[in-house]
């Protein structure tokens, strides 16, 4: 897709940069800014529709994304179909949702060899501003109208309000509940993976269009083993720019259009999981590409079940190297209006370099940060066993310390931009994941439910284990040494998104400080959750025909007690620190009686909605969903009185750091002829502070500590003496009381800097 360059205005696409927040750099010819009033400026095209007759275009849809504080990306896709081409269109925008003053017009065109689809980087926007566009083809015609907000800049107080989900399956067209979500006006909405499904889908929509009856994509090769014979470059392309067609497209006469007014509704940030890939060797963009398939030099895959195959150490040969591969993320990027990045230049990582940056991070006013990952482009291969070919989630594969699902660049620039965040004072950090962070049941086994519900007919089958796709369940040392980063550098109120798992719950996080695989010594990750939510419409809930709070409490309350007694944090956040006026539908006692049931919906499609306030200070997490319907049904929002409505919500306040610590005066205790000096730590965050809480010292000169628990080793500065205040937690206002002892020196002044780290044992 190319931008058509005009001779009055000029369009340069953004340039990636390697820090903490993604920012446009300024084109050399600026953009012309209308005043309110103007008429339309349309632009001339130079390109080689000039002179020529164009044909009328149908439009799929709009959508944008990726917005930033001075722009955002627009797309949409247009041609012909009866006599396909391409086509010279204009792109407006305006502050005004009747296109009647300021509207700014950009030429484009849509490319034939990325399926008729356009996009265009809009620039010079207005910080913290909704805008509204639109395409206009070549003989008048004009789209569906889109809009997005723009990001506050990083100084301002503003408030983040967004939505996400995942998980699109066919089999639920035309989506329902998606089509509720631009009314709730968000800033952004995060489409978090599986956003179209490769599997055949045969609707019962009755307008009788060809799509309804949607066959599988060509197959791309086998799991676990290796495979010569797949789809060639032609019919991944092909099958899979489909798949994403259909999804705008609507399955009843006069009905809802599919994604179509959901693209349409509010900016977008995208990212793909497994579904978008083909299900097949192709997940596994930092696995070896092994041999031929479908015609392409690679792409095979190799044997998941051999061990040799765990970490690829080569220098040279990756899946994400491979046609299969790059044709299958390039429908992608071509159907989501994703921002052309350019690609990663480090060499010291054959893995990354020279490919697509798909991640992304974009600061939202002064409180609030969004970290966009690629958990697919990298990652080492789903490990199996021998028989039945299922995944391999024990020691020593699956937590073999040199296996990685983000890749070593992205797993610093991550690491690094949530500690860059930490240091300039955002309080609230939101990354997205393609798939569940969190933890289920004992390492490498499952979860002994008892006491569970009826389900009723459909055959639904509850998720007891962490599957080899999960970060626990197969990524586990990049896992816990992301955690022990987030932990030791007390970077606080990082909340994890995901999907994936076609369930609704939200879990604490727990590592291990000492990489062991013994579970029961796991600790919290202080002030950090995870929600994995979904699917926005796809299959597993709709197995469940016992559609009642009482079967969701149950099975809720079953997880919770099997993972109790295997050692594993349970479902819910019942003891989180700044938790307060927990909802649940049909649960009156939710804030006082905080359940598991309470974080957990298993049998809806759902989105959650997240609201940060202007200030920082509180955190409001809401779960909307509808009852699940049943596949191939094409039922459309309200039927059978099936509406949306909040199914749980919770506030959770901003934990910080300890904001006072005094000192008083140093005395000389002639008894034991030490300097003494009592320190009071106050905690005037507003929320509990995690224990244990410890005084660090740093640069201590003139004496030494005698009364010292050890030296800091994990929060820099290291090597600086400590001394451990508290083993607990220290309550909103509480105060908590050490006195330091050193040995006397000559001089008689001993001077040093303080800090307190909280959350961990072993500062």
């Amino acid at each position: 897709m190319t931008s058509v360059a005009t001779a009055t205005l000029k369009y340069r696409p953004i340039c990636p940069k390697n820090h903490m927040y993604h920012r446009n750099k300024s084109a050399s010819t600026r953009l012309a800014r209308l005043a309110a009033g103007a008429a339309v400026l349309v632009l001339a095209s130079t390109s080689a529709f000039a002179g020529s007759v164009a044909l009328p275009v149908s439009f799929l849809g709009v959508a944008s994304g990726d917005p930033t504080s001075s722009g955002a990306v627009v797309w949409t896709r247009a041609v012909n179909e009866a006599a396909k081409a391409s086509a010279h269109l204009n792109a407006e925008y305006t502050t005004d949702s009747n296109f009647l003053n300021g509207v700014t017009s950009l030429g484009v065109n849509t490319d034939a060899a990325a399926d008729y689809t356009a996009k265009i980087q809009l620039q010079n926007l207005q910080s913290g501003t909704r805008y509204f566009y639109r395409f206009v083809g070549p003989n008048g015609e004009v789209s569906n109208i889109g809009t997005f907000k723009t990001a506050p800049l990083a100084s301002a107080d503003a408030p983040l309000s967004f939505g996400f989900s995942g998980d699109l399956d066919g089999l639920i067209r035309p989506y329902a509940l998606a089509s509720v979500v631009p009314n709730y006006a968000l800033d952004f909405y995060v489409n978090l993976g599986d956003v179209i499904y490769e599997n055949a889908s045969a609707s019962t929509g009755n307008n009788g269009a060809s799509w309804l009856n949607s066959p599988s994509v060509t197959l791309s090769g086998v799991i676990p083993t290796p495979s010569s014979t797949g789809a060639n470059q032609t019919q991944l392309f092909n099958d899979y720019s489909k798949k994403y067609r259909e999804q705008f497209l609507p399955v009843n006469n006069g009905g809802q259009d599919g994604l179509k007014t959901f693209y349409a509704g509010q900016a977008n940030f995208s990212l793909y999981d497994n579904h978008e890939l083909g299900n097949k060797q192709y997940i596994n963009g930092g696995a070896p590409a092994g041999g031929a398939v479908g015609g392409m030099p690679t792409g095979a895959g190799v044997d998941a079940r051999l061990s040799i195959n765990d970490v690829n150490n080569s220098a040279s040969d990756y899946m994400n190297r491979s046609l299969g591969f790059l044709t299958l993320q390039q429908v992608f990027i071509n159907y989501q209006p994703v921002a052309d990045r350019g690609t990663l230049n480090v060499p010291s990582d054959p893995r990354s370099h020279g490919t697509k940056q798909l991640f992304v991070a974009q600061q939202w006013g002064k409180n609030s940060i969004f970290i966009n990952a690629d958990d697919r482009s990298y990652r080492d291969i789903r490990i199996k066993i021998a028989s039945p070919a299922a995944d391999e989630t024990k020691a020593p594969r699956a937590n073999n310390a040199g296996r990685t699902i983000l890749g070593a660049t992205q797993f610093a620039w991550l690491k690094q931009t949530l500690l860059d965040a930490q240091n300039s004072g955002v309080l609230w950090k939101f990354v997205a994941v393609s798939d569940p962070i969190d933890q289920i049941g004992p390492i490498g086994g499952a979860l002994t439910l008892n006491n569970l519900p009826s389900f009723g007919a459909g055959g639904y089958a509850p998720v007891n284990a962490d599957g080899g796709k999960a970060w626990i369940g197969g990524y586990r040392a990049e896992r816990n040494a992301l955690f022990k980063f987030i932990a030791d550098h007390q970077i606080k109120n990082v909340v994890f998104l995901a999907t994936d798992d076609h369930q609704n719950r939200v879990n604490e996080l727990t590592y291990s400080p000492t990489d062991t695989e013994s579970q029961a010594s796991y600790i919290k990750v202080p002030y950090c959750f995870s929600i994995v939510c979904g699917p926005l419409g796809a299959t597993g809930p709709d197995l469940i025909s016992n559609k009642t709070f009482a079967m969701a409490e149950q099975l809720a309350n079953s997880i919770a007690a099997a993972q109790a007694l295997a050692g594993v944090e349970p479902l819910g956040l019942a003891g989180y620190p700044g938790l307060h006026n927990v909802t649940r539908d049909e649960d009156a006692s939710a804030d006082v009686n905080r359940s598991p049931v309470d974080f957990y919906s298993p049998d809806t499609f759902n989105f959650n909605k997240l609201d940060v306030t202007a200030n920082g200070k509180t955190l409001t997490v809401t779960s909307i969903g509808i009852k699940a319907t049943a596949q191939n049904s094409a039922k459309e929002y309200g039927a059978d009185g099936n509406l949306a409505k909040s199914l749980f919500s919770f506030q959770i306040d901003a934990g910080t750091a300890l904001t006072q610590i005094t000192r008083g005066a140093q005395v000389l205790d002639r008894r034991q002829n030490k300097i003494v000096q009592q320190v009071t730590l106050v905690n005037n965050t507003g929320v509990s502070v995690i224990g244990p809480v410890s005084l660090v010292l740093d640069s201590l000169s003139g004496g030494i500590l005698a009364n010292s628990t050890g030296v800091t080793a994990n929060n820099a500065p290291l090597g600086s003496r400590y001394v451990t205040v508290t083993s607990g937690n220290l309550a909103p206002g509480a105060s908590a009381t050490v006195v330091l002892s050193f040995n006397n020196p000559p001089s008689g002044v001993i001077s040093y800097s303080t800090r307190a780290v909280t959350g961990t044992a072993n500062p």
